[in-house]
């Protein structure tokens, strides 16, 4: 199917993140990120001896982590002069990550879980897409695909897939702004039980989930990207009159 294109918008660079400068601490820019009920979430999994800072450490050594990979969580704490990093001792020593990472919980147990497979970080998947969405207005072009995070713990919806890096994981669905590779959405695949929008149109699994990903931007003459897994001419048709590109 030829490409429609729409030329009557106009893309601006995108809209920046109100009282945020080059004066302002990363910490600020974070807070952008970080609902209220995201925090909340973070600080109520603490135990009575685990203090606020603590736990935002915690988090900042997680996010390190894949930027310096190691073999082992072992080895961000190794004094071996050949591999240590010494930023992770100086943040928090090594068996107190440890207890906190084991302890760490988000979810009320008292509470039913109604067959939602993400019951146990539901309070901090949720917050973290709205936080992404409304922290930036995209480019003109916008890609999904699909990403296997890699794990190979026990769990019922992780993925096999041969021809990926890392083979074992848990697969998420993700859109992206082009220009930047900025993460506007994303879907964790828990099986038929996803949170995917039926559309009640020809389809399929593959066009629904572009559909409730790209739902937010449509009507805004935007160009999507999607490789031949996710494409079908009912879906580009269903696009087209909604003024997006494909």
């Amino acid at each position: 199917m030829e490409n429609v294109r729409l030329t009557a918008w106009h893309f601006p660079s995108p809209v920046p993140i109100e009282n945020i400068s080059k004066k302002k601490r990363p910490i600020d820019f974070t807070d952008t990120r970080w609902s209220a009920q995201l925090k909340e979430s973070l600080l109520a999994c603490r135990n009575g001896k685990t203090t606020n800072e603590e736990v935002f450490r915690f988090l900042a050594i997680t996010l390190l982590m894949p930027r310096t990979k190691k073999l082992s969580l072992n080895d961000y704490w190794s004094r071996d002069v050949l591999i240590r990093t010494p930023i992770f001792g100086e943040l928090m020593s090594r068996d107190r990550y440890l207890m906190i990472l084991r302890m760490l919980h988000f979810s009320n147990n008292n509470v039913p879980s109604d067959g939602d497979r993400l019951h146990k970080i539901r309070p901090v998947v949720d917050p973290l897409r709205r936080a992404f969405k409304n922290t930036l207005v995209p480019f003109q072009n916008l890609c999904i695909d699909e990403s296997l995070m890699l794990f190979k713990g026990r769990l019922f919806f992780k993925q096999y897939i041969p021809s990926k890096r890392n083979k074992f994981g848990i697969k998420i669905f993700v859109i992206c702004d082009c220009e930047t590779g900025y993460i506007l959405d994303f879907i964790v695949y828990t099986g038929l039980k996803s949170d995917i929008l039926d559309q009640n149109c020809e389809f399929g699994k593959s066009g629904d989930i572009v559909s409730t990903l790209i739902n937010p931007y449509l009507e805004n003459g935007h160009t999507l990207y999607v490789d031949n897994w996710y494409t079908s001419p009912a879906l580009f048709c269903w696009l087209h009159d909604r003024a997006t590109n494909a």
